[in-house]
């Protein structure tokens, strides 16, 4: 009779544990690391709210997690990180009630503080006031998956970027390095332009019979850009067709063979450029992003250096440039 008596004891517990409804004040935040700030965000939001907030590493559904918690309701991050899936229980039955994703999908990433604030209000508005308990209901089916999508930003992307590298004028000069500074504007739909000017920093050179010249070249103009984003919007491939007022400075150094009438002088001479370039770019973070570009154009016509009357080459032939830039964004 005693063991009778035991085991149904135990069996109405292992009921009344599993039909334990879960606390009406417990919010459960699956997070991949303690640190992760669009969490962090989302729990300060929440903790405003008055509620008890336990933070968990994910493992299993979350709806299991939930319930393992005894929490009322349980967020976790999306693995695109575009938003965040929310599940919420019934605060007297333990049933599920909703089950909601809240995400921006807008070009520059999600706006963390904007998902934080719709999370904390879809939790407000759900839990908050409890209404009396009424007579026993059939509980609801759970309510299918609803996708919020936010609006797109107002504006588009503004940018400032620096860059140095080679550039190449053809025609026997070496290549000189160059520094350029760019700021640029992108649209929402990724299209937009870009202002660059550019300065040598160490000047190729030209050699003939009765001397070297240091040739260099000064840019200044306008760019029309095309951008396209990879990999979560961490890859950025930007094309671009550009037009620039060139001045090419030559400084000429006589031989020693060619006799001391000969005496070295700098001439600037002015000429225009019309390019293609192509930039590929990793995101380090939201707002700074490092990368190589290319370059090919061609003058409209070509800057011819002389010694002592004698031809010896042009500059402006062919154009070609590659550099490493950094480059930093902001809406």
């Amino acid at each position: 009779m005693a063991a009778v008596v035991v085991i149904t004891f135990c069996s109405a517990r292992a009921v009344a544990q599993t039909e334990a409804p879960s606390d009406p004040r417990r919010v459960l935040l699956l997070a991949d690391s303690p640190g992760d700030p669009f969490m962090a965000r989302i729990r300060s939001e929440i903790a405003s709210l008055g509620l008890d907030v336990v933070v968990r590493a994910p493992q299993g559904s979350i709806e299991t997690s939930a319930r393992a918690e005894r929490a009322v309701a349980a967020i976790r991050v999306l693995p695109s990180r575009k938003g965040v899936e929310v599940w919420m229980a019934d605060a007297t039955s333990g049933r599920s009630l909703l089950r909601q994703a809240i995400v921006d999908e807008a070009p520059g990433g999600p706006n963390q503080n904007v998902v934080a604030l719709q999370t904390a209000e879809l939790l407000r508005t759900s839990l908050f006031p409890h209404p009396p308990p009424e007579t026993a209901k059939p509980a609801p089916p759970p309510a299918p998956p609803v996708i919020v999508q936010l609006p797109p930003p107002p504006s588009g992307e503004s940018g400032l970027g620096g860059s140095v590298g080679l550039l190449y004028g053809g025609s026997g000069a070496t290549s000189a390095w160059q520094a350029w500074l760019s700021y640029l504007y992108i649209g929402n739909r990724g299209f937009g332009g870009a202002l660059t000017v550019g300065a040598p920093l160490q000047r190729g050179t030209m050699s003939g019979p009765e001397g070297t010249s240091d040739v260099g070249a000064i840019t200044g103009g306008a760019e029309g850009l095309a951008r396209f984003k990879y990999q979560r919007e961490r890859l950025v491939l930007t094309t671009g067709l550009g037009a620039s007022l060139v001045g090419v400075l030559a400084k000429g150094h006589p031989a020693m063979a060619a006799g001391p009438q000969l005496v070295g002088n700098s001439s600037t001479a002015y000429t225009g450029l019309g390019y293609a370039r192509i930039a590929l770019a990793w995101k380090i973070s939201g707002w700074l992003g490092l990368g190589v570009s290319a370059l090919a154009g061609r003058t409209t016509a070509p800057v011819r250096i002389r010694f002592a009357g004698n031809d010896a080459g042009d500059w402006g032939t062919l154009v070609l440039g590659t550099t490493f830039f950094c480059q930093a964004d902001w809406r």
